[in-house]
């Protein structure tokens, strides 16, 4: 099998379920419980804050909540804060390539009377500042701006919008980095909310966190027992957090390795892709070397991810969690690509545990597929 959708997720690491396992079996009272096993658990967690906020150089400003993952992360930011502080303001800015767990939530919000402007990237992938300067207005209380994307895998221009959005004392800025962490190097600091999440990692599905400066004030959006500081109540799961932690500890001491590991597979496979007639590569000047996104000229995206998938090569043709939905890439569409390359488009998402000889079965099982299957 080759197992090229990672960014969809990915294997969990034999560490990671190691300290799931010892954890689960070990230190199962409720770290809510006020005997001194509770009491233990629920300090080796505030410790575990620590040491995530250590790793990624976050600075004593942040605080770490933990959730289910990105989906509730995005939610969380979104609509916790734009509820709770919309007596300043109800203007806000997002991106129309956006997740679906980010822009779902300001579709919501609009029908609760915010006013949400959506910017469409260059094909470059950046965002035109003097476009964000005119839609940016006193009144705007929350930008919200992914920094590398999940199906194209471009990195958008977070540190100029950062600049602009911290000049307004009441907004601030929130970026989706499920597809950041461990795949490209960046300041975190530069937002005030960040989502990151465990199965992008070699981690555990039904994980992550929401990272927030500690000044923020959120709405919730479950009540019940007041864990995590009232922000999201709920028994809080001490083996997924273990988890989680040695997921992130791995990522990040081994990030220049897996980087540099990634990004030979990467440029292997877009200079072979690039010579073949078929493929419409998408490619950019910024990007995380983990994604290569390309569209098919005559060849439906659908039937040829279907025949690698017969192959055992395993791609996909949007994101994971767009493909019941929608029959094209909106992500694509919104860099101004023509409708055919967003409707045929297919993605390759490569993790640590991809090899080389991969690459190279791929490829060649591509083209024999190519002279297999007739065009549309």
């Amino acid at each position: 099998m080759i197992y090229f959708d990672n960014a969809a997720s990915t294997k969990p690491s034999k560490e990671v379920l190691d300290a799931y396992l010892k954890c689960a079996l070990n230190d199962y009272e409720n770290p809510n419980s006020l005997h001194k096993n509770g009491i233990r658990n629920l300090t080796n967690i505030n410790r575990i804050r620590q040491n995530i906020l250590k790793l990624l150089d976050f600075s004593f400003e942040y605080e770490v909540i933990f959730t289910s993952g990105a989906t509730e992360s995005n939610n969380l930011a979104i609509l916790g804060y734009a509820r709770k502080n919309m007596n300043r303001g109800k203007r806000i800015i997002t991106t129309n390539v956006e997740h679906e767990s980010v822009l779902d939530v300001f579709k919501h919000l609009e029908k609760e009377g915010f006013i949400v402007t959506y910017l469409n990237p260059s094909s470059e992938g950046k965002i035109d500042i003097e476009e964000f300067k005119k839609a940016f207005t006193k009144d705007t209380i929350l930008v919200s701006m992914m920094t590398c994307n999940n199906e194209a895998g471009f990195k958008l221009n977070v540190e100029e919008i950062s600049k602009i959005v911290h000049e307004n004392p009441k907004c601030v800025f929130h970026s989706d980095c499920a597809q950041t962490l461990g795949k490209y190097p960046i300041n975190y600091n530069l937002f005030d909310l960040v989502t990151i999440s465990g199965h992008k990692i070699n981690g555990l599905k039904g994980i992550g966190a929401l990272i927030k400066k500690k000044k923020i004030n959120l709405e919730p959006l479950v009540y019940g027992g007041g864990q995590e500081n009232g922000l999201r109540s709920g028994t809080l799961d001490y083996p997924s957090i273990c988890a989680f932690n040695v997921a992130i500890e791995n990522v990040m001491k081994n990030f220049k390795v897996n980087y540099s590991k990634v990004t030979e597979m990467h440029d292997y496979l877009v200079e072979e892709l690039s010579e073949i007639d078929e493929v419409i590569l998408h490619t950019f000047k910024e990007y995380t070397p983990y994604i290569i996104n390309f569209s098919l000229k005559t060849k439906k995206g659908s039937v040829i991810v279907e025949a690698l998938s017969n192959h055992d090569i395993f791609v996909s043709s949007v994101s994971a969690c767009n493909s019941k939905r929608e029959p094209f890439s909106y992500v694509l569409s919104s860099l101004g690509r023509p409708i055919d390359e967003a409707k045929n488009s297919i993605r390759i998402s490569l993790g640590k545990d991809n090899t080389i000889e991969e690459c190279k079965l791929f490829i060649d099982t591509l083209k024999e597929i190519f002279n297999q299957v007739r065009g549309r």
